[in-house]
C-alpha cells in the first residue's frame, strides 16, 4: 500500500474512534443496534407501568386505612354515646311501680272457662275436680261421680276422690259401686271412721245386718267415743230387737251428754215396758231449753200416753 492509502486509511480509522467517543452504539452494527433499542423500550415500559401500578396499590392502601380509621372512630363514639346513655339513666322504683299498676289494670283477662281444653295433667285435675263439686252441689250426682272419676286416673295420690264417689253411690241408692269404692279407700287409710260408717250403712241398705253389724264393731274397737257409730250400731241392735244390747249402747251415749242416746234409752225402756224409766227420760227432756218445739212437742205425746 501507498503512503497516500496508509494515511487516509489511518484518518478514516482516527475519524470512527472519535464517533466511537461520542455515541456508544457508534460501533454497534445496526441490527444490533436495533434490538439494544427495543430492549430499551420495554424496559422503560415495565418500569414506567410498575411504578404507576406502586401509585396505584399505595393509593388504594391509604383509602383503605382512612376508612379502618374512620369506622374505629364511629364504633368509638357509639361506644362513648351508649356509655354517656347508661350514666344518664336513673330507674325511679315508686315511678315503675305506678307504671306496671296502671298497666296490669288495663289488661283485660277473659273470664274462666270450665269448658276450655286443659294444658297440662294438673290442670286437668283441677278442671275435673271443679266440674266434679260443681255437679254434686247442683244435685247432679251422676255427672259428679263421672267427673270424680276422671280426676281419680289423673292423680292417684288425694284418696278422698274414692270416698266422694262412694258416698254419692250411696246418694243415688246404688249400694254395690258404695262397697266397692269404699274397699279401695279403706285399702289405703284402712281405719278411717267416716269410711267404716258409711261401708256399714251400705250393708243394712243391702239387707246384710250381720255384715253391717261386723264392720260397726270393728269401728266401735277403734273408735269406742264416736257418736255416730255408738248411734248406728245402737240403732242396728234395736232393730233386730237385741234391746238389752241396745241399751247398754244408748246409754253410754247419753252418758256422754248426747240428746240421741237419751232419745234411744227411753225408746229401749218402753219396749221393755218400763214405763217409770221412759217417763223418767222423756220428762227431763221435755225440761230441756235447747230442744226444738217440734221434738218437745213429740216428747210431750209421748208423756201423755205413758202416764
Amino acid at each position: 500500500m501507498s503512503k497516500t492509502g496508509k494515511f487516509l486509511k489511518e484518518k478514516e480509522e482516527f475519524a470512527e474512534q472519535e464517533q466511537a467517543d461520542i455515541h456508544p452504539f457508534s460501533q454497534v452494527k445496526p441490527r444490533k443496534r436495533k434490538r439494544y433499542l427495543i430492549t430499551a423500550l420495554v424496559i422503560s415500559t415495565l418500569t414506567v407501568y410498575t411504578l404507576i401500578g406502586y401509585l396505584l396499590f399505595r393509593d388504594m392502601s391509604k383509602e383503605k386505612t382512612v376508612e379502618k380509621k374512620t369506622k374505629q372512630k364511629e364504633t368509638a363514639q357509639k361506644i362513648e354515646i351508649k356509655k354517656n346513655s347508661v350514666k344518664e339513666f336513673s330507674l325511679e322504683l315508686p315511678e315503675l311501680e305506678k307504671n306496671v299498676k296502671l298497666s296490669l289494670l288495663s289488661v283485660d283477662i277473659p273470664p274462666v272457662s270450665y269448658y276450655k281444653k286443659p294444658e297440662n295433667k294438673l290442670s286437668k285435675y283441677n278442671y275435673y275436680i271443679l266440674k266434679a263439686k260443681k255437679a254434686e252441689i247442683n244435685g247432679r250426682y251422676i255427672d259428679a261421680i263421672s267427673f270424680y272419676k276422671k280426676a281419680w286416673k289423673i292423680n292417684r295420690k288425694d284418696p278422698e276422690i274414692l270416698y266422694r264417689i262412694a258416698l254419692l253411690h250411696f246418694k243415688i241408692g246404688y249400694y254395690k259401686g258404695t262397697e266397692k269404692y269404699l274397699k279401695n279407700y279403706l285399702r289405703i287409710k284402712k281405719k278411717d271412721a267416716k269410711a267404716l260408717l258409711l261401708l256399714a250403712k251400705s250393708y243394712e241398705k243391702m239387707g246384710n245386718s250381720k255384715k253391717a253389724k261386723v264392720v260397726l264393731e270393728e269401728a266401735y274397737f277403734l273408735y269406742p267415743e264416736n257418736k255416730d257409730i255408738l248411734e248406728n250400731l245402737g240403732k242396728l241392735y234395736e232393730k233386730e230387737n237385741a234391746l238389752i244390747i241396745a241399751k247398754d249402747i244408748y246409754k253410754i251415749l247419753a252418758d256422754m251428754g248426747y240428746l240421741e242416746g237419751k232419745l234411744g234409752l227411753a225408746r229401749i225402756y218402753e219396749k221393755l215396758n218400763d214405763k217409770k224409766s221412759a217417763l223418767k227420760i222423756y220428762r227431763e227432756l221435755y225440761q230441756n231449753p235447747n230442744i226444738s218445739e217440734q221434738l218437745r212437742t213429740k216428747i210431750e205425746n209421748k208423756i201423755i200416753s205413758l202416764e
